[in-house]
């Protein structure tokens, strides 16, 4: 094997192995970072071997029943480690059992050398929780923090997620509020940034709000039927950032967008209309850069033409008139041309006074006059639809 197959096929594994990593973050199994930080317990311990020789968890977990915070830590110390573990003794040089030694709970320390064990760095977790209120309902420990009968060292994996919260909290048994467990800013929507990550939904959320990679591009249809959902979060003014049309996410239009947006904008011009308003935006943008009607004519592409010949286009009925086009995609006339532009031709009041309307328009005029006479008055004056009878 070549070396160049040799570099293949590495490269080919590392994104296996890197991708792989990557999936299982966000999948169900994991733990937000900005609620349960990263932790550091540099301790050795089996909950396994301690509830088969008949321990509870009210045995070193005692202080849980008067908690009332996150803030507190709620694990035994050598008090309670005592209990079971003769610490003098072993401190002296006598066998005990259970076996008692500094190292049996801290591997690698030595009493000897007169050091502090490694520091045990176990941050709070960025909500409210109240142990003493789940205690006082008979929460079994397990309901939040699975089988531990299964589990040697607890991390912050025995934690709870808010799908196992959401099955007492449902708005009956419990308030399923998002402020009655997340921490909320003084605007009253939840806080979102903490020293130890940004809270954003992951794969397996239990709302069905996972921010994956292409959330972007479908969170639309969620906002449109649950915006109660995104405000607990979210601000107007966040949305705007991207809504605003005023500056262009590179996850939504890619570089060079501007040479390729006409072919999505034909496709789809609904989706454009999402944040580009035609007529100002559109038509706009189309002067500066020399296509529309009314842009400087030193700005205007000598090659490029966009209607037929200008008789077959305005001057001569067919099918190839700017009547037919217009009447099939006004949209597209539009993003090129004003109100004013068909004025020129189409007012009663000055220029060319062409007739727009289709034959038989005059019988139903007055019809439409009388519900709404406003786009009528762009093009007659009040005394000419008075003269036919339409005011």
């Amino acid at each position: 094997m070549d070396r160049t197959s040799r570099t293949f096929l590495f490269l080919a594994a590392l994104s296996l192995l890197v991708g792989g990593g990557l999936a299982w973050a966000t999948t169900a199994r994991e733990r937000s970072l900005a609620i349960y930080p990263t932790q550091r317990i540099p301790l050795r311990f089996d909950h396994q071997q301690h509830l088969a020789a008949g321990a509870e968890c009210a045995t070193c977990h005692d202080s849980v029943r008067g908690s009332a915070s996150s803030k507190d830590r709620n694990l035994p110390g050598h008090e309670e480690c005592g209990t079971c573990h003769d610490i003098d003794a072993a401190k002296k040089g006598e066998k005990t059992d259970p076996p008692s030694a500094c190292n049996t709970c801290h591997p690698g320390f030595d009493a000897t050398v007169r050091l502090e064990p490694a520091k045990l760095e176990m941050p709070a977790a960025n909500l409210h929780f109240n142990h003493q209120v789940h205690v006082k309902k008979n929460v079994d420990c397990a309901v939040c923090h699975g089988a531990m009968e299964e589990v040697q060292l607890a991390t912050r994996q025995q934690l709870p997620k808010m799908a196992t919260c959401l099955k007492c909290h449902d708005g009956n048994a419990a308030s399923k509020a998002c402020g009655t467990c997340h921490l909320s800013q003084p605007s009253g929507r939840l806080q979102l940034t903490f020293p130890s990550g940004v809270l954003r939904p992951m794969q397996g959320d239990p709302l069905g709000l996972d921010h994956g990679p292409r959330y972007e591009f479908t969170h639309g249809s969620r906002a449109s039927v649950d915006r109660n959902t995104c405000m607990s979060c979210h601000a107007e003014s966040y949305c705007q950032t991207c809504h605003d049309s005023l500056q262009k996410p590179l996850s939504v239009h890619p570089n060079d967008f501007i040479t390729l947006h006409p072919i999505q904008a034909r496709q789809d011009s609904t989706r454009c209309s999402n944040c580009h308003r035609t007529q100002s935006f559109c038509a706009a943008c189309h002067e500066r850069s020399g296509v529309g009607q009314n842009s400087d004519r030193s700005l205007r592409a000598r090659n490029v033409k966009v209607h037929p010949d200008y008789n077959l286009w305005v001057e001569t009925p067919g099918p190839q008139h700017h009547g037919i086009a217009a009447s099939r995609d006004m949209q597209s006339c539009v993003s090129c041309h004003r109100e004013e532009s068909c004025m020129t031709c189409h007012s009663a009041k000055v220029g060319r006074q062409i007739n727009p309307h289709p034959t038989g328009f005059a019988l139903s005029c007055k019809r439409v006059a009388a519900a709404n006479d406003r786009p009528c008055l762009k093009c007659h004056t009040e005394s000419s639809l008075a003269q036919k009878g339409c005011r």
